[in-house]
């Protein structure tokens, strides 16, 4: 039986997936101390596992790899929001990435700085010279491809992540120049890529479009605005993937 973790960072998120999902089968008790706790699911001939990590990649991270020691999981998904690095992204568009760079992870040199994978390490320019930061995912054992909504527009690219929450034009300017015209940054995915290669386990990055990208001061009212309908439209997605595998 094929079995899905569904990773989301808010409980914004976590709700809009769990409404969409049949009755719960069984709660895992992860870590007390972390209060980590796993809920199952089961459609069809697939085990459908969801936790919340809360913000930022060391929750992400950590909680990741304490969960891959007590279950068995052959695909980890990233769900939830994110922020738009392009004009043409608009709030309720989703990005799916199986490619992921840590925007905060790098070597400042006194020739510019270089962007690394985590645990990596630059020490001079000509270590840059043919490096490449992404974190790619292996490939998934489920079917991933051709995911279309009528109503939701779904675009493949590079995410950007880290531990800042990007409320700025020119931020996300840089951002998106810095990583490889990123199309989305969050504060989970680089985590969630850097634990899921450890473990030698598929990821996905699925993150809709709650604040775009503006010249003005209303990325943070943006986020707080659209939060709850952009984590919907996230669950929407989520239900496309389980439909394809289920």
């Amino acid at each position: 039986m094929a079995s899905i973790l569904f990773i989301c960072a808010l409980a914004e998120e976590k709700q809009s997936l769990t409404e969409i999902l049949s009755i719960m089968i069984k709660r895992h008790s992860i870590n007390s101390t972390l209060n980590l706790e796993v809920e199952q699911y089961r459609e069809g001939s697939l085990d459908i596992y969801v936790s919340q990590s809360g913000m930022g990649n060391v929750n992400a991270g950590v909680k990741l790899a304490f969960i891959l020691e007590r279950i068995s999981i052959d695909q980890i998904i990233l769900i939830g929001v994110g922020g738009a690095l392009q004009s043409r992204l608009k709030i309720g568009d989703m990005v799916i990435s199986d490619r992921v760079i840590q925007h905060d992870y790098f070597s400042s040199l006194e020739r510019g700085n270089y962007l690394m994978k985590p645990g990596d390490l630059i020490l001079d320019p000509e270590q840059a010279s043919n490096y490449d930061p992404v974190i790619q995912s292996k490939i998934s054992p489920l079917q991933l491809s051709s995911l279309h909504h009528p109503s939701i527009n779904i675009i493949e690219g590079i995410s950007a992540s880290g531990s800042e929450f990007v409320g700025t034009a020119q931020r996300k300017h840089a951002i998106h120049k810095q990583c490889q015209g990123a199309l989305i940054v969050d504060m989970e995915a680089s985590a969630i890529a850097v634990i899921a290669n450890q473990y030698n386990i598929a990821f996905l990055i699925t993150k809709t479009i709650s604040d775009e990208l503006h010249s003005d001061d209303s990325i943070s009212q943006d986020f707080s605005s659209f939060l709850i309908n952009a984590s919907r439209n996230s669950a929407i997605i989520a239900r496309l993937i389980i439909s394809k595998n289920k």
